[in-house]
Parts: C-alpha cells; structure tokens; sequence
C-alpha cells in the first residue's frame, strides 16, 4: 500500500517550489493526518486540485504562463528533490516487521489500532505478571496488550506468550527543560526496542498534565497544617496563618504565595515545601504541553511506526488536555468509581457513580478529536491501597472491589461513548484475599471476574471493530425515575451477515424499552440476548424488551459472538 507522506508529497503542485517548507509539511502530516497536510501544500481534499496560494494567483493572471527558461530548471530540480524524498520516506516510515502493520497507517477510520494491517480493539493490563502461567492465562482470556519495562527480555517474554507490550517512555518526553540530556535518554530507549515485533505502543509519563497541579498540591496542603499549628497561641502569626490558609482554599494562588512568604518570615523560619509554588503551575502546565509535543515529534524522527499515547487523570481542562494531546495518537483518563459512593470521590464530575465511565470517555475524546481513546479501568479495590483496614467501612461495603457486573457495566459503558481500548490498573496491588477478608484460593475473585469480561470483549471483537451502523431509535416506557425518557444507549453493528446490538442501560431504574428503525436486513431474522437463553424475532424493524438498572443487552443474530467460558449471565 501506499506511503501517505510520500503520497502527498508526490501530488505537490509544480507552482510551489519551496523545498524549506518539507519539514513543516511532515509535522502537519504527522501531528494531524494528510487533510493538514495538503492543505498546507495548498491541495484541496475533495479532488486534490490544486489551489495556488494569493501571490501566484496574481502572478498568473499577469503573464498567464511560467516567466522563464530558469523558473522551469528551478521547478524540475525542486520535483525531482521531492520525488527522492518520497522514495526515501517510503522506504524508511514502512518497516516489513511492524506491529502496527507494513501500511504504517497506526489507526483506521474508526480510530481502531491496526496491528499487522487489521484493526483490533485493545485489552490491556497494566500488571505484567511474573509468573507465566498467569500472564498466559489473560491472554487466553482476550488481553493483548501488556506494560513492558524498556527491555528486550521483557518484549521477548510477552510476544513469546502471545501479547503485545507497550512501554512507558517517562519524562524524557518532556522536552521542556534539559532538553539534551532527555533527547538522549529517549533516542536510547526508542533505539533500544523500537524494532521488537511485540511493541504497539509508546506511552507518555503517566497523568503529566495533572501531577503539574497535583505535586505541588502535595507539598503545600500539609504546609498549610503546619502553618496553623505553628501559630497557635501567638498573636502575631494567627491572623496570617488564617489568611493564606483562606487565600488558598479561595483558589486566590498568587496573593496565597505573597501571604505564605509573608507568614515564615514573620515566623522566623524556612518555608517548608521549599520552592514548590502553585501559582506558577499553569505556566508549568503550558511549558510541559509545549515539552510533551516537542518530545512526541522527535521520538516520531526516530520511529514513526508505533502508537503514541497518553494517559490523564480525571482531571484537568478540555483547553489544557488538548494542548499536551495535540500531537497524540491516542488519548484518555483512568477513571476508577466503584463502589457508586462518596467515599470514593475518583470523578470530580457531577456524576460520581459507575456512569462516570461514560461521561469521562465522552470527555476525553473531545479532548483529543480525531484520535483513539483508551480508557483505564479498575482493577482493584479502593481498600486494597491501604495498609489498615477500617472494619466498620469493611462491613457497609466501602472501598469493596468492583463486582463482575459492574466490571462488565464500566467495560461496555466505556465502549458504548467510544472507547477504542480499555486497560486495567490496579491487579498488582489486590491483597491475596477475597473481599470479605477470607484466604483466596489463588488469584481473588476479581481478577477472575476481569477474565470473564475480557472473554466476552474479545469474542465480540470483530463486531466492536466494526463501523457503527445508523443508530436505531430509542424509546423507553414511563417510569417513576427522574430520567426524562434517557438513559439506555444503543450501536448496532454488520459483521458479514451478521447484525449485533449493544444496549446499555445507564439509569437506575429496570426499563422496557424498544428499538425502532433497525436494519431493514434483520427484519424476520432471531436475535439472541447473548449469555441468555432468551430469543427474539425482529418485525417491522422493531425490537421491544426490558432490562435492569446499569446493565447490558448484547443481542446478535449468531451465537459465534458467544464465548462458552465467560458463562451465561
């Protein structure tokens, strides 16, 4: 197939003979696709006729031809320099041996991955377990995808097992500040396994954008106790201390930082947090975007074969997202919400509970327009992070591990708003005991839960691979919940001959409802309710059932979309 750069570059316009503007066009091509590319090569996406800028406009309207004998030579040295450069390009970007595939397109139109020239959708595991027969047993069960240190042996271990890796390449992507000594680490890393079979992805330092704010969080709010207990009974300092305290709650950063010097000077000691300032951070912010996409350009100069990704935290602006996704492959945000209380508090949404899987995948792909969205899920339970257990939390469920039906929820809802892969972080630190607190017998429940889940995914693929099809028309009965007639969602999906549906149902509440508008194919056709018994016959393009409160419908007209071990739900 064909190189898109040197595709682009080929169809170059004899009118333009600015050979200096290459590089520019090849970051337009690499930080935004061919349309950005074209248009700065002044090609129309339509048709590809070429639309010459204002001045040779002008120019052909006053001599209507080329001027001279020297313009030509000028022109065919300017083509033949770019038709090398085509040549070099196809033969450097479109390695045989890729996991992303010999075309070197790294996404398709629906923003799948391709690996080896097909889309997949993505299952991953942050955990890359020591012991093979349980690192062989997720990718039986549908992982493909696994976190790798830098370090041929790692990727040798994982592709002899059957998954890909992808590794994190740490600040050195961040070429914002110690700009050469970065370069080097990243040139080092890249050199190092760029060319292994096993690696799809290269991730950027975990949640960046947030740790900018959040570091410095850190530092300081432990400050501000030590402020108010190092006041205490001094008349001097109490009015001072209360002051920055109440500039820093009221988000007043720069006038906090002027009272905080204020209050140790008066105190007659250091600051403590030293030179942690938060009234600084959204420049930092800006500076590190800027270091993210400097640093994602030139890993891409060493190898523009694989997948670049970040991951945020479920934070931060859609403006500020957007400046350290701009150069991305693939963007999103962990999110980590069960149990649905206010224990919890992962979301800084309005919605807090299981549904906030949805709201954050809709968040992050406006965030990062036109790329993948990888989702982060959870793989623990909130009480697995800490060293002592409170038994009365224990006993009223909070900090529990996630059920399989809300892993199975969470999943799917991630999908339903557009996740192109979905990745679990935490199986590495659940204790070796089920939730209760009794011995587990091997791996706890939960991570048998996420295998049963991934088997259902991963026989689901080729449908969840698939272009959506025309969204059918949703209508729900009267309920006594305040829904307002919203809440189940529905894709439909064509594999072959084959249709699939995915409803998903967001509210509180078990609700009848009905499809209107199917395909017109599946009318007299069975639909099955996977992992169900249940049967349904599709007439008048019309679909009618109820189902419970934050679940999921998988309805398909062949049961090959079953995996017999995920079991019936």
């Amino acid at each position: 197939m064909r190189n898109p750069i040197a595709h682009t570059l080929m169809r170059w316009p004899e009118h333009n003979q600015n050979r200096e503007d290459v590089p520019n066009i090849l970051t337009a091509h690499r930080d935004h696709g061919p349309a950005s590319a074209r248009q700065r090569l002044g090609l129309r996406q339509s048709s590809g006729a070429f639309d010459p800028p204002a001045p040779l406009k002008l120019k052909r309207q006053r001599t209507g031809a080329v001027q001279n004998l020297a313009a030509r030579r000028r022109f065919m040295e300017s083509r033949a320099a770019l038709v090398l450069l085509a040549i070099i390009l196809a033969a450097t970007t479109l390695p045989a041996n890729s996991a992303s595939g010999g075309s070197g397109a790294l996404l398709n139109k629906e923003r799948m991955l391709m690996v080896n020239g097909k889309p997949r959708f993505i299952l991953g595991l942050y955990e890359n377990p020591r012991d093979d027969a349980v690192l062989k047993e997720a990718v039986e069960a549908g992982f493909n995808l696994v976190q790798c240190a830098p370090e041929v042996a790692e990727l040798d271990r994982v592709h002899r097992l059957g998954a890909l890796a992808w590794v994190n390449v740490g600040g050195a992507l961040d070429l914002s500040e110690d700009t050469a000594n970065r370069r080097q680490r990243l040139t080092e890393t890249a050199r190092r396994v760029a060319g292994h079979p096993a690696l799809l992805i290269w991730e950027a330092p975990d949640e960046i954008l947030w740790n900018n704010w959040w570091g410095t969080m850190e530092q300081i709010r432990p400050e501000l106790e030590t402020m108010r207990t190092t006041a205490q009974g001094k008349a001097e300092l109490e009015p001072l201390s209360r002051r920055a305290r109440d500039l820093f709650d009221r988000g007043l950063y720069a006038e906090f930082e002027k009272a905080r010097a204020d209050f140790w000077r008066k105190a007659g000691r250091p600051v403590p947090s030293g030179a942690a300032r938060i009234d600084d951070a959204a420049a930092r912010v800006r500076k590190s975007g800027d270091g993210i996409t400097a640093g994602i350009r030139a890993l891409r100069e060493i190898d523009a074969r694989h997948v670049i990704w970040l991951n945020h935290a479920p934070r931060n602006s859609l403006e500020d997202l957007r400046l350290y996704n701009r150069a991305a492959d693939m963007a999103g945000c962990d999110i980590y919400p069960a149990p649905p209380n206010l224990a919890v508090g992962h979301s800084d949404l309005p919605d807090m509970g299981l549904t906030s899987v949805g709201a954050y995948t809709e968040r992050m792909r406006q965030a990062a327009p036109g790329k993948a969205c990888a989702m982060v899920l959870q793989g623990f339970g909130w009480r697995d992070l800490r060293e002592k257990v409170n038994e009365h939390e224990t006993a009223v469920g909070i900090g529990r591990r996630p059920t399989w039906a809300e892993s199975r929820f969470m999943a799917y809802d991630a999908i339903i708003h557009g996740a192109n892969a979905i990745l679990y972080w935490g199986t590495a630190y659940v204790k070796p005991v089920e939730d209760d607190g009794s011995p587990a017998s091997g791996r706890p429940r939960l991570w048998r839960d996420l295998l049963r889940v991934a088997r259902e995914l991963r026989a689901l693929e080729p449908a969840l691979v698939a272009p959506p099809l025309k969204s059918p028309v949703v209508h729900q009965a009267e309920t006594f919940g305040s829904i307002d007639g919203k809440g189940i969602l529905c894709t439909a999906r064509r594999v072959d001959d084959d249709f699939v549906l995915l409803v998903v149902n967001e509210t509180g509440d078990g609700l009848r409802f009905s499809l209107e508008g199917l395909p017109a194919k599946l009318n007299g056709r069975t639909l099955h309710r996977l992992y169900s018994p249940e049967e349904h016959q599709v007439a008048g393009r019309q679909l009618t059932d109820g189902i419970k409160s934050r679940d999921v419908h998988v309805y398909a007209t062949s049961r090959r979309f079953e995996d017999p071990l995920a079991g019936r739900n």
